[in-house]
């Protein structure tokens, strides 16, 4: 995990340092669609009623797209997704948002990011496959740095936590109270 995070922390300062020069010719300009995709890696903690917290580091992907409200507000929605083989399961989460990516300086690449929606907590092993569902939340920040005159690439880091829930299989409870967070790091490529 530890190098997963290494290696996307020096991809974006390599794509930083790279991109500079040309960023210099090509304006940060949003109008219209906008749409953005990537993957990085990140940290899944989870609970429950009657279990200790649990974490884990894993791979993580996620996918927004909307529109352009202003050159500063971005409106639309983004889906982060962290899945991981722990062994005795296979475990995937996610939250799926109604954003809002808003820009301090119209001319700038930084944003800061926010949402509201559902999240899904998935844990499958050889006989069950069991899931939790509630609300979340999603904030973060972000940097897009223009290589192309509508083309970014965005590290971001982004957490999100989701409401308890009771994890089932079918119409069984495996447990009760169930909510789980992440933190992750990623690098991915925005067109705008």
């Amino acid at each position: 995990m530890r190098r997963t995070l290494l290696s996307i922390v020096g991809a974006a300062v390599l794509a930083a340092s790279l991109a500079s020069p040309a960023a210099a010719q090509r304006p940060q300009t949003r109008r219209g669609f906008w749409i953005g995709f990537g993957f990085g890696g990140g940290t899944l903690g989870w609970d429950c009623d009657a279990c200790t917290r649990q974490s884990e580091g894993g791979p993580t992907a996620f996918v927004r797209l909307g529109g352009t409200t202003s050159d500063k507000v971005l409106l639309g929605a983004e889906v982060n997704t962290w899945t991981l083989d722990i062994g005795a399961a296979i475990i995937t989460a996610g939250v799926t948002v109604f954003s809002v990516n808003w820009y301090p300086s119209a001319t700038g690449g930084l944003f800061l990011k926010g949402g509201l929606g559902a999240s899904l907590y998935n844990r499958e092993t050889g006989s069950t496959n069991a899931t939790a569902s509630s609300g979340g939340i999603l904030l973060g920040v972000g940097y897009d740095i223009r290589v192309a005159t509508n083309m970014s690439i965005t590290p971001m880091l982004t957490v999100w936590g989701a409401g308890k829930a009771d994890l089932k299989d079918g119409a069984t409870t495996i447990q009760t109270g169930l909510s789980h967070n992440a933190a992750t790091l990623q690098l991915g490529l925005t067109f705008h």
